[in-house]
Order: structure tokens, then C-alpha cells, then sequence
């Protein structure tokens, strides 16, 4: 269980650590707004179940799943036994935790201590929470549903589940599949798919296994509309704020973003550009007609650089200075065209400044990669300020 990452909170902004002055924003009324307008498209009776995988996406696992708690969330998905170790550790008894699949039979005797709930995506995990279990046990079965991932094969899953539901100490709770889907074409297949499952739970039903939990849709399903007769959803991208579908297919207009901003100062300052040594770091060097500055906010923060033939941006005083140059622990800021700069001043890595903005979608633009993908390389280093707008 050594891949889960602390999480550094601070209170407030004067709590900042000035020997590395970062910090991620987080707005938990944007994520309770989120949790509303998911509760708004599914309708009162269907059973919101948050995927808070890979540490919420570096947003603050346990504060948010706390959060997520108080807005009515009875189950949480995790995505590794260490995650949710971290939620049992800080106090989080009251949801149910659902791990997904991540462990190899050897590994359910630690998932039963920390009283989880495994998911079961082949027979051997079923055996092995027969075998360890003392007493009935609750299970999630998962079906892959043709994305060739984890899971039970949907054709031949139905008399699988059945054999899995007579093992001594197994109680099946739920079964869900996943569906991911980023064009029309997928969103297709997802809607036939879904249907499929859903035709998988009803003939389990009537061979006398009604099971409490099913779950197909996750947040592009949701987004989309897809229809099911399921009595659950698992959304991820949605509650934070961000997309999972191009946006020529779905309004997102209504979502906030729960990660409103990443910040870092300047910390050094160079009066000119004048005498700059050529070379691949700074090959944008002639073109700087002012001061360059220093932030703390490199690689290793998740601040890689811009892909062939883009750029990137901060906003420091409400002006876009481009990024220059990015090595492992820094990142270097043309200020050309900012106002007095000086040593400590605040710069925008994501978010607002002024009345400009950088958008997690920019960020993943820029760096010819997904909005998960950015999130994820910053998630663990950077401290967490929550707040309430």
C-alpha cells in the first residue's frame, strides 16, 4: 500500500511554505455544485457513487471524499487499497469504499482487514474472498463490456456470476461495467453496450439474483445521456469540473471547475535579455525585449514543457507572459510586457488573473495531452488551499 501520496493542506494563503511558494486552489462549493447538476440529470432515486481514483485526481482525497460524504454519497469508488488505507486513516468509517480492481488474489486478506469492499473481475479474486473471509462478505462484481479491460467477459458472464454468488462467505452487493467513450462513434458502441448489461442484469434477476447495486454509466454516459435501468452512476471528470467528451458533443457549461487555480511567485529576476546564452533552454531568448523571471514550478510539479510548435502561458498581473523555458525544478517567464515585476509577485499557472484566464483545457493543449493527464502529473507535490466561493 506505498502509492498513495500525502496530501499537504493549508489554511490559508499566509501559510504558504516561502522556501517553495505553490499552492493549488480548491473550491468545494464548485465540487457542491457539480454534485447538484449530476443529481439534476440522473434524477432522485439513482444512487451517486463518485470515482475518486488516483487521489480524486490530485484534488484532495480526503477532504473532497468527506465532502462528497456530507452531500449524500453512501459508496465511494477508490482506485487502490493505499487511497483508500488514507480515507479509513483520517477518520472516513462512514461510506462504503469500493476499491477497483487493482490487486492480485494474495492482496484481499488486506483489503478485508481495512473493511473494503473488493471488486471481483475473475474467479480467482471470488475464491480468494471466500477463503479469507470470516463471515459474509460483500463483493462488486465487474463486467468488461467489450473495452478489454478488467472484467468478467459480457458473454459469458451471467453463469460466472451465478457460480461467484454460491461461494461460501460472498455476497454480491453490485455489479457495474465501464463504458468510456470520446467520440460518436464510441458513444455508440457505449449505448449498445449498456444495453447488453443492462439484459445481463435482468437475466440474472430472474434466475433469482437481484442484486442491490448496478451501475454501466460513468461521466462521458452521463454527459451524454445514455439510458440505462440501472440504479446508479460512477462520475469522475464530472464532479470535477471537467470534461470527459469534446465539447461539440456535450454542454459542460453548467460545471465549475474544483481545482479553480495553481499559483506560484516569482523568486528571481533578470533585468534584461540582452546578453542571454543561445542554446536549446532559451531559444526563445532573442525574441525577449524586457526582464525574465524565475518560478519555483517545474517538471517535477507537473509544469512540463509546451509540445513542438505551441506555446505556453502564465498570467502574472493580469498580463500573459510566455513560458521560456522549463527544467526539472523552475520555469523561466518572459515579462517583457509586465508592469514593474518584482520578486514575490504572484503568478497564475491555471486559472484567473485579472480578466484573463487559463483553463485546464489550455494547460492540455499546450502540452499535447489530456486534462487527466495534467492533473495527474501535478497531483502530490504541490500543497492544497481549500476554499469556499
Amino acid at each position: 500500500m506505498n502509492d498513495a501520496m500525502d496530501e499537504r493542506v493549508i489554511p490559508d494563503r499566509r501559510s504558504i511554505d516561502p522556501t517553495r511558494p505553490n499552492w493549488m486552489e480548491i473550491d468545494l462549493r464548485a465540487l457542491d455544485h457539480n454534485f447538484g447538476v449530476i443529481r439534476a440529470m440522473v434524477g432522485p432515486d439513482v444512487r451517486i457513487i463518485p470515482c475518486v481514483k488516483s487521489a480524486a485526481f490530485g484534488h484532495g482525497l480526503v477532504e473532497l471524499s468527506q465532502r462528497l460524504v456530507e452531500l449524500g454519497a453512501r459508496t465511494i469508488f477508490c482506485g487502490s487499497c493505499a487511497d483508500a488505507g488514507m480515507l479509513r486513516r483520517a477518520g472516513l468509517d462512514r461510506p462504503d469504499l469500493v476499491i477497483f480492481g487493482s490487486t492480485l488474489p494474495a492482496g484481499i486478506p488486506a483489503l478485508l482487514r481495512l473493511g473494503l469492499i473488493p471488486t471481483v473481475h475473475q474467479l480467482e479474486l471470488a475464491e480468494a474472498v471466500s477463503s479469507a473471509a470470516t463471515g459474509p462478505t460483500r463483493v462488486y462484481v465487474k463486467v468488461d463490456s467489450g473495452r478489454g479491460r478488467l472484467g468478467l467477459p459480457i458473454r459469458t458472464a451471467e453463469d460466472t456470476i451465478l457460480s461467484i454468488a454460491r461461494m461460501p462467505n460472498i455476497v454480491i452487493e453490485g455489479l457495474y461495467t465501464h463504458l468510456p467513450f470520446a467520440d460518436a462513434e464510441g458513444a455508440a458502441f457505449a449505448r449498445e453496450r449498456t444495453r447488453r448489461f443492462g439484459d445481463l442484469v435482468g437475466r440474472l434477476r430472474a434466475r433469482g439474483l437481484d442484486i442491490p447495486v448496478t451501475q454501466a454509466r460513468s461521466s462521458s454516459g452521463i454527459l451524454y445521456g445514455i439510458e440505462d435501468g440501472c440504479n446508479a452512476v460512477a462520475p469522475g471528470s464530472l464532479l470535477f469540473g471537467k470534461t470527459s467528451l469534446p465539447l461539440a458533443m456535450a454542454d459542460v457549461s453548467g460545471l465549475r471547475p474544483v481545482l479553480s487555480a495553481v499559483r506560484t511567485r516569482i523568486i528571481h529576476l533578470s533585468a534584461d535579455a540582452a546578453d542571454r546564452t543561445p542554446g536549446t533552454a532559451l531559444r526563445y531568448a532573442d525574441l525577449v525585449t524586457g526582464p525574465t523571471g524565475v518560478v519555483p514550478f517545474g517538471r517535477a510539479d507537473g509544469h512540463p514543457v509546451a509540445a513542438p510548435g505551441r506555446s505556453a502561458f502564465a498570467l502574472v498581473k493580469g498580463v500573459k507572459a510566455p513560458v521560456l523555458s522549463v527544467s526539472s525544478e523552475q520555469a523561466v517567464l518572459d515579462l517583457s510586457d509586465v508592469p514593474y515585476p518584482a520578486v514575490g509577485d504572484e503568478v497564475t499557472i491555471l486559472g484567473a488573473d485579472g480578466g484573463l484566464a487559463i483553463t485546464l483545457a489550455d494547460l492540455a493543449g499546450w502540452q499535447g495531452s489530456s486534462m487527466n493527464d495534467v492533473l495527474l502529473m501535478m497531483r502530490g507535490r504541490t500543497p492544497l488551499l481549500f476554499i469556499e466561493r
